[in-house]
């Protein structure tokens, strides 16, 4: 395993990217956007700028349930281009050198508890969600976890350092958010999850299903309503309100 000390440029990313990413983790698991509908494939390259806010919004997901705390965040690739993106400290080959180490992989934060009367939370420790959980990719295959030793070390080692800091900003829920790692490939090499392709892939934990539909609005650029002007989801084909056409904004 490669030694990672304090002062190490991939040390820094992994810190600062574990603390961009978790702010509105709590906020997430309140409630959950609607899932936007489907457009023609775009790029991420197409998207003017890539709001943070907005792409984790849209690939975090929890159950409306008063007697559960859930919450399933899907982190894919182009939420950590986006979020090294907006720091301007990183450079191009920091950034590339941070993003080999999570590019072989899908990667979910999960939790999932059950609420008492009085309040108090009962989580699912990690080994019962490893043994439930299935990712149903875009082809409608089923896949199951990685073990731990077919994850790269650097990548374990991102892991290792965010456990700790959603322990701390979190509490409770934080110590009981734990890491779900698949291949982000199946044996044809295509992606399990696109976020920037056309379709449909779900997140079977026990008899729940989290299901996100692609592409992810945030992603692309934004569309306006030929009538108003009214500028919309990059995602939706049409006007929610006048149901025509929406066009790219320019």
């Amino acid at each position: 395993m490669k030694n990672i000390n304090e002062s190490s440029p991939l040390k820094r990313l992994l810190l600062a990217s574990a603390l961009a990413c978790l702010f509105a983790c709590e906020a997430a698991a309140q409630t959950t956007p609607p899932p936007p509908a489907p457009a023609p494939a775009q790029t991420p390259a197409q998207a003017t700028h890539v709001v943070v806010d907005d792409l984790r919004e849209e690939t975090q997901k929890s159950l409306p349930d008063s007697d559960r705390m859930t919450l399933v965040w899907w982190i894919p690739e182009e939420f950590w281009q986006a979020t090294l993106a907006d720091d301007p400290t990183t450079s191009k080959a920091q950034v590339e050198e941070f993003l080999k180490t999570v590019r072989p992989y899908v990667m979910f934060a999960v939790v999932d508890g059950k609420m008492g009367a009085f309040g108090g939370i009962t989580y699912k420790p990690e080994e019962v969600i490893r043994s439930t959980i299935q990712v149903v990719d875009m082809q409608g295959t089923t896949h199951r976890p990685l073990p731990e030793n077919k994850i790269d070390p650097d990548t374990r080692n991102l892991l290792a350092v965010m456990k700790p800091v959603l322990s701390n900003m979190m509490g409770k829920m934080g110590e009981n958010m734990h890491f779900v790692v698949f291949s982000a490939r199946d044996a044809a090499g295509r992606r399990l999850a696109d976020p920037t392709k056309e379709g449909t892939f779900s997140l079977k934990l026990g008899s729940d299903v989290y299901k996100w539909r692609l592409p992810l609005g945030s992603l692309l650029p934004p569309k306006v309503c030929p009538v108003d002007g009214e500028v919309m989801n990059g995602a939706w084909k049409f006007c929610h309100w006048h149901g025509d056409k929406l066009v790219t904004k320019p």
